[in-house]
């Protein structure tokens, strides 16, 4: 990556190892597309209120001409939330390489049907 990782973290704690984890999954993710400008990954835990509930991960990308956005994995421990993050995230990284070499076909209009003559 040509920019360092960014690690944001509400409400819950990220230890060293699990620091490493994630940018050992983001290096992952510059293998599928080397141009990848920009990574921020945020991990939100439930709130100061609750006893019990969902981590969120949500990661943000910035390629050449656009940016792709992994909006919100949820998962009972902050594994679980980055691991469907960076999962959903690999998926869109390799769509925008297949549209950006051109691998998506584009399918033709279909021509209006032809007048019958009388």
């Amino acid at each position: 990556m040509r920019l360092p990782l960014e690690i944001v973290a509400r409400n819950v704690e990220v230890p060293d190892p699990l620091a490493v984890e994630i940018r050992a999954h983001a290096e992952k993710l510059d293998q599928f597309y080397g141009r990848i400008m920009r990574c921020r990954v945020t991990v939100e835990g439930p709130g100061p209120h609750h006893r019990r509930g969902r981590i969120s991960a949500r990661i943000d990308l910035t390629v050449p001409g656009s940016e792709i956005h992994v909006n919100r994995q949820h998962g009972e421990t902050v594994e679980q939330a980055l691991a469907g993050a960076f999962s959903a995230a690999g998926r869109q990284v390799e769509d925008y390489v297949r549209r950006t070499r051109g691998f998506v076909k584009h399918h033709e209009a279909v021509p209006p049907p032809l007048a019958e003559e009388a």
